[in-house]
């Protein structure tokens, strides 16, 4: 019987209970529960050890998911994808369930879940297209689904936008306060950057035009404040007057008196 390692923030137990029930409803053999673990490296060891050996690796993302920066479900995720490495591209492995109405552009998860299809369970209640998976699964001829069209442009060529993690929050070592203030500070403009490439496309475009005309209109000021500049008006000006000069009469000199 085929394997199924779920995935997911203890925040989501309920949903990932109902789904490995659904799962087990096809003959499955399911790895959810983990209060028959115990902390330390015992728990560590089978978490690795299930990864390594199950046929299907299936991660359930959410809105919690997304607010949570640090859990030990990233780690799983990335040990999924570590796995993926040994094996050949059309192999399906990796089945991401989203169990609400998270989006599959914004998401933060490994770039390799964008390449499959996303299952979508609300709360996590089966739904045919489930049914449909677990029935391929159990019968062995699960073809691994065509991506969304959104990521498959994304993910097409060299020049389709990938969208980069967010960069882990530095910690703080003692001693070393100024450092880490400034790996705070760096820290702060990578995310700015990567939230900015997040936003739709129109959006960004018209941040930059708004930056292009800001700055053409900066440049245009401080050339009007030059001391070096000078208004066609001044030189118009200047030019009467030399004019003016050259049409004065001679005024005779006095004559010398020794």
């Amino acid at each position: 019987m085929a394997s199924v390692f779920l995935s997911y923030a203890s925040q989501d137990r309920e949903a990932a209970l109902r789904i490995g029930e659904a799962l087990r409803s096809f003959g499955l053999v399911v790895w959810l529960d983990q209060s028959e673990l115990r902390g330390g490296d015992a728990w560590d060891q089978k978490i690795r050890r299930q990864i390594r050996d199950c046929d299907y690796f299936m991660p359930i993302i959410s809105a919690r998911t997304e607010s949570r920066h640090e859990g030990y479900f990233r780690r799983e995720w990335r040990l999924a994808v570590e796995r993926t490495l040994d094996m050949a591209d059309d192999h399906p492995f990796l089945l991401p369930v989203a169990i609400d109405d998270v989006s599959e552009a914004q998401a933060r998860v490994p770039e390799k879940f964008l390449s499959v299809q996303w299952l979508r369970l609300p709360g996590g209640q089966p739904t045919p297209a489930l049914e449909a998976v677990c029935r391929r699964i159990a019968s062995g001829t699960v073809v691994d689904p065509e991506p969304p069209a959104p990521t498959r442009e994304r993910l097409k060529g060299s020049s389709a936008r990938v969208l980069s993690p967010y960069p882990p929050f530095p910690l703080a070592v003692p001693g070393q306060a100024l450092h880490h203030w400034a790996q705070v500070l760096g820290w702060l403009l990578r995310s700015a950057w990567i939230f900015f490439q997040r936003r739709p496309r129109w959006l960004r475009i018209i941040v930059y035009l708004w930056g292009s005309i800001a700055l053409l209109s900066m440049c245009h000021d401080y050339g009007d404040r030059s001391p070096h500049s000078t208004s066609m008006k001044e030189l118009q000006d200047l030019a009467e007057q030399a004019k003016r000069l050259r049409e004065a009469p001679d005024v005779p000199r006095p004559p010398k008196t020794d």
